[in-house]
Order: C-alpha cells, then sequence, then structure tokens
C-alpha cells in the first residue's frame, strides 16, 4: 500500500528542505486599480550572513511585466536573464510581444520541464499591464505551479502578511491606497520576523510602463 507523505509538498517544512533560500526572502505584490505593485526585500544573504542590503530582486522583463525573484543566488540570475532573453527573442521573430498571461504560461512550461532534469530553485511573482486584459499578477514557485491571483507572497515574511492582504486589500485601490498597504506589510514583518529587513524596494507596471516607486518616509 502506498504511503502518502506527512508533510504537503506546499508546506513551510518542504520548501525550507528543499529550497531554504528561497523562504528567506520576502517577496510580496497585488492588483491595484490599473496597475500591479510588486516589493520585494534587499538583502543579499548566504547562510548566516548579510553580504549587502542593496540587491534589486525586481526584475524588469520587458516595458510592461515585472518579475520578482527569490531563492538561490545564482539561479535568480541565471533563470531570470533566460526567460527575458527568450521573451525578447519572441518578439523580434514574430513582431507581437507575449502578453503577461503567455510569459507566465511559458515560464510555467520551462520550470515544469527542467523539474526533474536541472531545477532552478526560484519563487516569482510576475506582474504585468495588457491592452487588452489591463493588470495582472501570477505565483509561481520553484515547483513550477503558477495561479493568476490579486494578491500573493513568498517567503517566510509572507506568513506574517497574508492576514493583513486578506483584510485590507480591495479591488480599484488607488497607488496611495497600494503603497499604504504596502507601508503596513512592511511594519509587520519588521516588527515580527526574526530577520532583519530594514530595506524594501517597489515597483509598479501600468498603462505607462514600469517604475521604480520610493516609499514616502
Amino acid at each position: 500500500r502506498r504511503r502518502s507523505s506527512r508533510v504537503p509538498a506546499w508546506s513551510a517544512e518542504r520548501q525550507r528542505a528543499c529550497c531554504p533560500q528561497a523562504a528567506m526572502d520576502f517577496l510580496i505584490g497585488f492588483v491595484g486599480k490599473d496597475y500591479v505593485m510588486l516589493a520585494a526585500d534587499t538583502n543579499a544573504a548566504r547562510s548566516i550572513m548579510v553580504i549587502n542590503q542593496d540587491l534589486d530582486k525586481i526584475k524588469v522583463m520587458d516595458s510592461h511585466k515585472l518579475l520578482a525573484v527569490g531563492g538561490d543566488p545564482a539561479d535568480c540570475i541565471q533563470e531570470p536573464d533566460y526567460f527575458q532573453k527568450n521573451l525578447a527573442l519572441h518578439t523580434l521573430r514574430t513582431g507581437m510581444p507575449l502578453s503577461t498571461h503567455a510569459f507566465a504560461n511559458y515560464m510555467r512550461g520551462e520550470k515544469a520541464y527542467n523539474l526533474r532534469r536541472g531545477m532552478s530553485a526560484v519563487d516569482m511573482l510576475l506582474g504585468g499591464w495588457d491592452e487588452d486584459a489591463g493588470p495582472s499578477l501570477y505565483f509561481l514557485d520553484y515547483l513550477s505551479s503558477m495561479q493568476k491571483l490579486d494578491k500573493a507572497s513568498h517567503g517566510y515574511g509572507g506568513f506574517f502578511v497574508n492576514g493583513l492582504l486578506d483584510m485590507h486589500w480591495k479591488p480599484d485601490m488607488t497607488e496611495a491606497e497600494g503603497m499604504d498597504l504596502m507601508q503596513m506589510c512592511f511594519k509587520e514583518v519588521q516588527t515580527r520576523f526574526m530577520i532583519s529587513m530594514p530595506k524594501f524596494s517597489i515597483k509598479i507596471v501600468d498603462r505607462q510602463g514600469t517604475r521604480t516607486v520610493t516609499p514616502a518616509s
């Protein structure tokens, strides 16, 4: 008789055993009124050491797509670069950019194909804006799971902010309301999480493209 695992694949214990670095990176994102806001901590760490606190974990894929990544430091450079270059190649070949939905499915397919060949330990949040669909947010994890969500987070920090997102997120949030919610989540992580995260980066994608936002002091 086949025995079932006592630890589900998506649990914190399984993630800590298979992808410990990804759990230490904090990624958060949500959809607002005509925009997607993504944020990530800026810690660059290895083992028990913090190397610096100026790492940008939110990559610009094209003019209207952002990808927040967390996990193994090498994989967090190689895999997003691979996706970005193939996205640009598709546009050059066809003259048509991939939609956010199509790009999310492409990344999910690549991660699933490599899962038992050369698995990368990278969790991702993809935010994008399309002319026909508007803003959208996709959750992808290192096991190639993918879901379209209104709000999402990765890492241990997500344990502290998911309740805040459930309570305070609402459709059609203005950018100012989104910044207030993001600051609320930062404060919760800095207060309750044992790992120091003094700095965060915030980026927005909307009709005008991608941009970095500086939170009000």
